[in-house]
Order: structure tokens, then sequence, then C-alpha cells
């Protein structure tokens, strides 16, 4: 019975940033494995139907996996952006309760450094007070924030927040869920521990969450070209084997997935 074949998530980005112009690479599968989308980071110095091409060969290539192009995204920046933006940092928060309502609104400020520039992004969200929706509506309001940083229809939405015991320290978890342009889920989860204040934890846990997936997602200012041409543009027929939606791996058992 021969031995089943798995490759990680994390060995195709490793050799997808290693072809000529990509600098960053992530990949989402389902649950099964298979892969559901691609997101290519590059520059302008090469098209992004040369950047489908090499992805679908170094995937052929290296593993004999087939990926339909259309779910491989590229984005490219513009010269004048850089390609390291810069991570998202806590800023500042303000709670303001209404003493006739009881209501509270939220207001998050993030920022962002890139050598000499500064970027300011503010989220708001309301609640009524209590501190499981205050705690939530901060989440939601780091989401907001978060969102005037990345091109549409990407967006966060927070999906929980919890107070945790971890050993002798409390922390904050927030569950977060990405939607992509393909109406794909991705479910992401991050914690950070309570030193002063749950509610600047809470912020912090958010941005955990968030901020690795930020790397590669297309940030405001640029040009997304989805992997659905190449080919349109030049009056290529499409092959057969272009619209697979399936992730070949060869072998006697069609049981391949990433893990």
């Amino acid at each position: 019975m021969s031995q089943r074949k798995v490759v990680s998530v994390s060995d195709v980005e490793n050799i997808l940033v290693c072809l000529p112009g990509v600098q960053k690479a992530r990949v989402v599968v389902n649950d099964w494995g298979a892969i559901e989308e691609i997101h290519i980071l590059t520059g302008l110095d090469r098209s992004p139907k040369q950047i489908v091409r090499d992805v679908q060969s170094a995937l052929k290539a290296q593993w004999d996996i087939t990926v339909d192009r259309r779910k491989v995204s590229v984005a490219q920046l513009k010269s004048t952006m850089s390609l390291t933006p810069g991570r998202l940092r806590y800023a500042g928060l303000e709670v303001k309760t209404e003493t006739s309502t009881g209501k509270s609104e939220v207001c998050v400020t993030l920022e962002r450094s890139n050598e000499e520039q500064r970027a300011v992004y503010v989220g708001k969200a309301e609640t009524d007070g209590t501190e499981g929706s205050l705690l939530f509506a901060i989440a939601r309001a780091t989401c907001l924030a978060v969102n005037l940083t990345i091109q549409p229809p990407n967006a966060f939405y927070p999906d929980d927040v919890a107070v945790v015991q971890v050993g002798p320290r409390r922390a904050v978890a927030v569950l977060v869920t990405l939607v992509t342009p393909r109406r794909n889920h991705e479910e992401l989860l991050g914690a950070a521990i309570i030193r002063r204040e749950p509610i600047e934890a809470c912020v912090r846990a958010t941005l955990d969450a968030l901020n690795r997936r930020l790397e590669v997602l297309p940030v405001q200012g640029t040009v997304e070209e989805p992997g659905r041409d190449p080919g349109e543009d030049d009056g290529e027929t499409d092959d057969p084997e272009d619209n697979q939606d399936i992730v070949a791996i060869p072998g006697p058992e069609p049981e391949n997935d990433l893990k």
C-alpha cells in the first residue's frame, strides 16, 4: 500500500516566494486540503499573466499539483509604494458613554509607520456598555480601522471575544473572519495577555489575529489582477486542463491534500 503524500501550505508558500517578482504569497485551502485561493503580491516588473503561469508551472513541476488559474490572484503594488508598508500598531482607544442611555461609543486608532511617513486609521462602534459587548465593540472597531487599509471587498469581521485564564495570567482571545472577493471565509485567532486593562488587550489580540494576514492582502492603492485571465487579452483559448478545480498529486490513491 503506497504512502500518502501530503504537501503543507507552508511548503507551497515557500516555493512561491522564490519565483521572480513575487514578494509575498498566501495559500488558502478548504476543509479537505484542496487549494481554494492563492494570493500573490508583486511589483510592476512582470505581468500578472506571467506570474500566474509561473505559479502553475512551479506547483506542477515540484509536486504535480494542478491549479486552476482562476484561483490565483495577483496584487501589484505601484512603484511609488513600499512593498513592506509596516505592521499596524495600536495607537489609542477612547470609550465615550452617554449617561442618559448607558450606551457607549468606542473609537480605536491604529497607525502604520514606514520610513518618514505615518498613516492613522480610526474605527468606531457602539455598545450597550456591558463588559462582553464592550470588548466585542472594540474588536469590531479595530476590524473597521483595519479594513480601511485593504482593498475591498476583502474585509475582516469579529466573530467572538473571550477573556480566558492561561496559567496565572488572564488574556483576551479574539476570533475574526476574513471574507475574500470569492466569498471564502477564513477564521483567524489572536490573543493578548491583559497587562493593564482588558479593553487594550482586546485591540492587541485583534491585531494579533490580523497582522500576519495583512502582509499579503492588497492594500488600498494597489492594482489587483485576478487569475481569471491570462489569455483573455491575447486571444488565447482555454486548455481543458485549465478548468480543473482539483489539486492533483499523482499516486495510486487519490486522497492527497494540503495540511
